[in-house]
């Protein structure tokens, strides 16, 4: 028999959509005589909806989608067994379940509930759905399948369920969000809680950014003896197809490797996120502001490669502090990546601003005010600009400085998406060294990539007149953020314990700061975002 995974790109609450996909995937299975077609969870709402799953005209309308759709494929491709992901609602008893439907004919000939229901880091299914440990088992082709659904396999309860029902090979739906190397952790745990059931895995993934969250797809397919025999692409759309008779190995057991460099793997990812969050909310066309640093720098590369360069325009706006090594880097690199630019002087309007807040207030305006002023009439500038050209504001701001509050609430921090909110500084180079290797030509200038970072908000300012070297700095907010070390531990490898306070004392201090700011991709464990929930009224620091 042939087996089809449709790693699909679902859009949330777009239903009709995400009908056409699966549609269009049914239809490429049937041509290619797939037996077997599987979707990715929730494929039909796009994945997670969220609120949305409190609203019972959402969930009837789901039902009724759902039903149309089976019947739909049913009279193209009779023969073809297709299993769909969605939301089901019991009436009787007001529940909803994340669940998926076989289908076949047009008839549904089962529904399966998930079991494990994630409530940690990104996740908070138990707000929406309930559990049901019941296993599900249906034939296709003189094969019996199994259902689970992401969560399920990363614990051995569903899986050996499934056996003990009768389940010959077991089939995952997921909506796995991306984080480096998750890839390789997902095959590792369904070799640990699926392989050991001797049972052969077809582990569906979805695909697309969704909000802060990516999936990454990388669908793929393990032996009973937890081989690799097929994966899918990476951060795009495909649809995987395999032979399968369960009493025969499989003939194409794939060795590629799995590891892709992590650079690579942040940079795909905050491609695609960013280019489904500009699509996705019905823009066309982005702006951001270009400064001649590597962090705007790095952000042009990705939004270019995400949108294109015709869809993207950069905004500099020089001030008296302005160097010119950053007015050349500035204009080359907009340039060399052929986009849209425009020139803003800002000295006049912060005169302005100088002297009017100074007679109408007497106001003394401390060297602070007047740096944040300056971040603020560029904030007003771009989002004039994005008001009237109806673009997209891409923030350009990274982690290192959201955790520190090195940024400025409506001035540097206006925008509707932070392209770099994940990213450390250490790591925005290493993203730009994987720009400018997929080119033959060093788009983002290597001026720009070897000069001290600075705000330029005032005269030969340096990042690190405020702030501990980034590669210090970097190392220390990984370690608390990321892997959640105590004061003693970041001390005990190695690094001052008055700068280790004094990093998380910043760290704490500036939560308002992350409570007010944009949306941007997730690709670490620890993001700012749903799964950081710090209070902001705070006195605990260390």
């Amino acid at each position: 028999m042939r087996v089809a995974l449709a790693q699909l790109n679902s859009t949330v609450g777009d239903i009709d959509s995400n009908i056409k996909k699966i549609l269009s995937a049914s239809e490429k299975a049937s041509k290619d005589r797939v037996s077997l077609l599987v979707t990715p969870e929730l494929s039909l709402t796009g994945y997670p909806p969220e609120d949305l799953l409190l609203s019972i005209d959402f969930l009837k309308i789901v039902e009724n989608k759902l039903i149309e759709l089976g019947k739909n494929i049913g009279e193209k491709s009779p023969e073809m067994t297709v299993v769909i992901g969605h939301p089901s609602f019991n009436e009787t008893d007001s529940l909803v379940y994340n669940s998926a439907s076989i289908f076949k004919g047009g008839v549904c000939l089962g529904t399966y509930s998930k079991l494990e229901l994630p409530n940690y880091a990104v996740f908070d299914e138990r707000r929406y759905f309930s559990s049901n440990g019941s296993p599900l088992v249906f034939e296709c082709d003189g094969v019996t399948f199994g259902i689970n659904i992401c969560e399920d396999v990363w614990f051995p309860r569903a899986p050996s369920l499934s056996r003990a029902a009768g389940a010959q090979a077991l089939i995952v739906l997921n909506a796995s969000p991306f984080h480096v190397g998750k890839c390789e952790e997902r095959i590792n745990i369904v070799r640990k809680n699926v392989t050991k059931q001797n049972l052969t895995t077809f582990f569906c993934n979805l695909v697309g950014g969704q909000d802060e969250l990516v999936f990454d797809g990388n669908s793929f397919v393990l032996d009973n003896k937890g081989n690799l025999v097929s994966k899918a692409l990476g951060f795009k759309e495909d649809i995987v197809i395999v032979d399968f008779n369960v009493n025969e190995p499989f003939s194409n057991v794939d060795q590629q490797s799995l590891e892709m460099d992590h650079d690579v793997q942040v940079f795909n990812a905050l491609v695609l996120g960013t280019r489904d969050y500009v699509k996705k909310n019905k823009f066309k066309d982005v702006i951001l502001g270009l400064s001649g640093g590597i962090d705007s720098a790095v952000t042009l590369g990705i939004a270019v490669e995400a949108l294109g360069r015709d869809a993207v325009k950069a905004v500099f706006m020089k001030s008296r502090f302005t160097t010119k090594a950053s007015v050349k880097d500035a204009k080359e690199c907009a340039k060399n990546f052929g986009v849209s630019f425009f020139e803003e002087e800002i000295d006049e309007y912060m005169h302005l601003f100088e002297k009017r807040l100074g007679l109408s207030n007497g106001l003394d305006l401390t060297e602070l005010s007047l740096e944040n002023l300056q971040s603020r009439i560029r904030g007003v500038i771009l989002m004039a600009i994005s008001n009237s050209e109806k673009r997209l504001l891409l923030t350009t701001g990274n982690k290192s400085e959201l955790a520190v509050g090195y940024c400025t609430l409506y001035g540097d921090m206006c925008g509707a998406f932070s392209v770099l909110k994940d990213v450390f500084k250490t790591q925005v180079y290493k993203l730009a060294t994987v720009v400018n290797e997929r080119c033959d030509n060093n788009l983002i200038p290597l001026n720009i990539m070897s000069k001290a970072p600075s705000a330029e908000l005032r005269y030969d300012q340096r990042d690190e007149d405020s702030l501990p070297p980034y590669d210090v700095l970097d190392d220390v907010l990984a370690r608390v953020i990321e892997k959640g070390q105590s004061l003693r531990q970041v001390v005990e490898a190695g690094h001052s314990k008055n700068i280790v306070v004094s990093i998380i004392g910043l760290l704490r201090q500036s939560e308002f700061k992350r409570r007010q700011s944009a949306l941007g991709v997730r690709v670490s464990e620890h993001a700012f975002g749903r799964d950081w929930r710090y209070p902001v009224s705070n006195r605990f620091i260390c």
